[in-house]
């Protein structure tokens, strides 16, 4: 029965090509967006896409935009205003709605062409994840707890499956078939926020990816953790299972909601010991359920943070520690580097209160050194889309052609 599963593994089509890189050295000079209507945050949707075009037209890049026919008319009115004059971009209509996580269900390779992820089957998906969850978890708390966390995943660590539901690779594909585009597909379960492609301190090519993305494949198709980075490095061309370096999930999802890298084997993680020391402190001072509920949390998630800088060291990256998230506040992880037209680095994220701003810009433009601005998304519409489980970073997707 195992030999039959191991079977079903699908065939290379992707080139074997390497990902777009998200960090600085990738030089991205497209951002992609989905836009979609939404009865719970029309507002957000609009404002995003108001920001985006204006932030585009100033660097000077391009941006494009897949969308259903019902959007159509909105866009093409917002966009038609003087204020985005400047912009270069382009419209794909899809067949269906598409979700508005563009970063989610397609890579863009570095030859121009896109691979799309597959659709699995929901139950058999979020039974593979949860496994692999359990079996790396089970010695950080009881077993009771442990039950309880992968139970009620969304009441403690998300699991990364819902681009699988809402099957948007596949409106994806139709759309850049009709265009005359070849599609290649992700063999492995890898939600594109779970997978950062970059270089290591010599600018070879690296890929991180999230802990669950590996377990869940090695599950679905009954390999080894080995052999599920062999069909990441087969599918984008690496010459070793050693470029594909498995990160445990930052206590979050996704990678890029808890990590950002730097590029050139540098990655600054997430670091919550403050905020568990705090949390630890009330829940003492005022003793209840809600409290004890949160300290517990941000004890798991503290532990997972320290296990993915751990993981990332043992592959020989260069790590920091930044406190750069603060669940719907902020989340500096969650961005896009861009190249803007005068040829410098830039980095877009999500807004916050003014000082927090400051703060994290300062720590990019000055001390590291890693770009020349970083453009904010407003405070408001960042904070909804946050609420969502998602920001710039999942909004948006990059690629230099």
């Amino acid at each position: 029965m195992k030999r039959l599963i191991r079977d079903r593994l699908p065939a290379v089509d992707t080139a074997r090509v390497l990902p777009h890189r998200k960090t600085p050295a990738g030089k991205t000079k497209v951002l992609h967006m989905n836009y979609m209507h939404s009865d719970t945050s029309k507002t957000t949707e609009i404002e995003c896409l108001r920001f985006f075009a204006k932030t585009l037209a100033q660097l000077e890049l391009r941006l494009e935009i897949v969308t259903d026919e019902g959007c159509r008319e909105e866009i093409e009115r917002e966009l038609s205003q003087s204020v985005y004059q400047a912009l270069d971009y382009g419209v794909v209509i899809s067949q269906n709605p598409v979700s508005k996580w563009a970063e989610d269900s397609v890579e863009y390779l570095q030859n121009g062409q896109m691979a799309v992820l597959q659709p699995f089957d929901n139950e058999l998906l979020e039974w593979a994840m949860t496994v692999g969850r359990k079996e790396r978890w089970q010695g950080k708390m009881s077993p009771s707890l442990l039950e309880e966390i992968l139970r009620d995943d969304h009441l403690w660590i998300l699991l990364g499956v819902r681009v699988n539901e809402l099957r948007t690779g596949l409106e994806l594909e139709r759309a850049a078939r009709l265009q005359g585009q070849h599609v290649g597909h992700l063999r492995a379960y890898i939600e594109g926020g779970n997978m950062i492609t970059g270089e290591d301190a010599t600018g070879q090519p690296i890929i991180l990816v999230g802990k669950d993305a590996i377990a869940t494949t090695a599950h679905m198709y009954q390999l080894t953790p080995d052999e599920a980075k062999t069909v990441i490095a087969e599918d984008f061309g690496l010459d070793s299972i050693d470029r594909v370096i498995a990160v445990e999930q930052p206590g979050k999802f996704h990678l890029d909601m808890g990590m950002l890298f730097l590029g050139h084997g540098k990655v600054i993680v997430n670091d919550s010991k403050a905020a568990l020391n705090d949390a630890v402190e009330m829940a003492e001072m005022v003793p209840s359920e809600t409290m004890a509920k949160t300290a517990t949390k941000l004890t798991l998630q503290c532990s997972l943070e320290d296990d993915a800088a751990q993981d990332l060291r043992l592959a020989g990256l260069e790590v920091r520690r930044e406190k750069l998230e603060n669940d719907v506040f902020y989340n500096f992880f969650n961005g896009e580097f861009v190249q803007g037209g005068d040829g410098l680095n830039y980095y877009i994220t999500n807004g916050s209160f003014k000082d927090t701003q400051e703060t994290f810009e300062a720590l990019m433009v000055k001390e590291l050194q890693v770009v020349e601005k970083v453009f904010f998304s407003p405070q408001p519409v960042a904070q909804k889309s946050l609420q969502e489980r998602g920001g710039v970073g999942c909004r948006l997707k990059g690629s230099s052609l």
